[in-house]
């Protein structure tokens, strides 16, 4: 998502449509001074200090910010339309940028696996059933679900008069042959005006809809996982809040508020916890009783705004796009699950095939990434910017070591 959606979601105050009025900016920086004040070691916390610095035209402040990041912080790296460009050419912002990604390593080796020919198509969820041996990607604009075959051979798959809004994750149920689709109208102002969050359901072996699940309170849906024992959950960044859906009722998991930006979700192997990724970092939420936990993660690393996120044996998988334009990370889990003890870059921003990426699929031990998606691109009047210089979304695989031993958590 953008930085204007990004950052109401994050910090809780209205944007203008010429992103944000200094009014708003300058309320967001003390906000963030204040968090700092509680948490003063927090690297996550001086990235958008910075950015927002560099918004209101504190030039020397936001580098200064980018300084105390580069001596406490790992894997941060300005994205210009994050906040800075109104510094993107100041020398001292130059510097700091150049000192950020020295400390980054350059890990751009995974190959395309595929991509779909439709600059317009704008993808932000893919999933993968590996009894038909398929990819499933969901299209923002064009509110639709194709599949992609082995051979790379996009089919359509949602039907023209399903009501699909805008498709953001997709999650697939292989134990019941469903696949689970966020469906939303809250990207644009229009849709806001009479919102449309729900779960979408499709039966894969007929490849029909069955059905849909409203979640009336919901702001802004986003991330959908399924748990081992039919139970779906969905973000809903906007709020902060989680939803659990059995069958048809949707009730809150996680109250409004209590994970600012919730995105991506992971369920464990066992179903006996979530793992939702937000603003600052990771939490982890037993789906017993909603009993969250806040993960502890090694000195320094970013595990801060992931989008896409995924439990692989001992390990998660996140896809980051908002403190670093483009990165894949693996962070080792404790053995109980409740901490983060190392993080790994997989793929760095580097990799020529990054344009803001969202969210992933795995597959035994390729983990399949949806490189260039630019969400971006599609605003808040429901149109592509600038589609012909849009690229074609492609799809990369990074092969992972094999799966590690699975934890007592996972």
């Amino acid at each position: 998502m953008g930085f204007r959606l990004f950052a109401a979601l994050t910090f809780g105050f209205a944007l203008s449509p010429a992103l944000a009025q200094a009014d708003d900016a300058r309320a967001t920086i003390a906000s963030i001074q204040r968090l700092l004040a509680e948490r003063p070691n927090e690297p996550t916390l001086y990235y958008y200090l910075a950015a927002f610095q560099a918004r209101v035209g504190d030039k020397a402040d936001a580098v200064a910010s980018l300084g105390k990041l580069a001596v406490i912080g790992k894997g941060f790296l300005p994205a210009r339309a994050m906040g800075f460009d109104a510094i993107w050419d100041d020398a001292g912002f130059r510097k700091a940028y150049a000192t950020l990604e020295a400390q980054l390593p350059r890990i751009a080796d995974a190959p395309v696996a595929f991509e779909i020919a439709d600059r317009d198509f704008i993808p932000e969820g893919i999933a993968w059933d590996g009894a038909s041996r398929r990819f499933f990607l969901g299209s923002i604009p064009q509110r639709r679900i194709v599949s992609v075959d082995a051979a790379g051979r996009v089919t359509p798959f949602s039907e023209p008069g399903d009501g699909l809004q805008h498709v953001l994750g997709i999650a697939i149920d292989a134990q019941r042959q469903l696949l689970h689709a966020v469906s939303t109208n809250a990207l644009t102002a229009a849709g806001r005006k009479a919102l449309v969050n729900e779960v979408v359901t499709y039966d894969l072996r007929r490849g029909r809809k069955l059905g849909a699940t409203r979640v009336p309170d919901a702001v802004q849906l986003n991330d959908v996982a399924a748990s081992p024992n039919g139970d779906l959950y969905t973000s809903d960044s906007a709020s902060g809040a989680v939803w659990r859906l059995r069958g048809d009722v949707a009730a809150a998991f996680l109250p409004v508020g209590q994970v600012r930006g919730s995105n991506g979700l992971a369920v464990s192997a066992d179903g006996n916890w979530l793992y939702v990724a937000h603003t600052t970092g990771l939490a982890r939420v037993a789906t017993a009783d909603g009993k969250l936990e806040r993960m502890p993660v090694p000195p320094g690393d970013a595990v801060s705004a992931i989008d896409g996120l995924y439990v692989y044996g001992d390990s998660l998988l996140g896809i980051q796009n908002v403190t670093n334009p483009a990165r894949i990370i693996r962070m080792r889990l404790s053995a109980d699950g409740a901490a983060v003890t190392a993080v790994e870059t997989l793929q760095s921003h580097h990799h020529p095939a990054f344009d803001d990426p969202t969210t992933g699929a795995l597959a035994g031990d390729d983990f399949y990434v949806l490189a260039s998606a630019q969400v971006a691109r599609f605003n808040d009047q429901g149109q592509v910017e600038e589609p012909a210089t849009a690229a074609t979304p492609k799809i990369i695989r990074i092969r992972l070591p094999a799966r590690p031993a699975t934890t007592a958590a996972n």
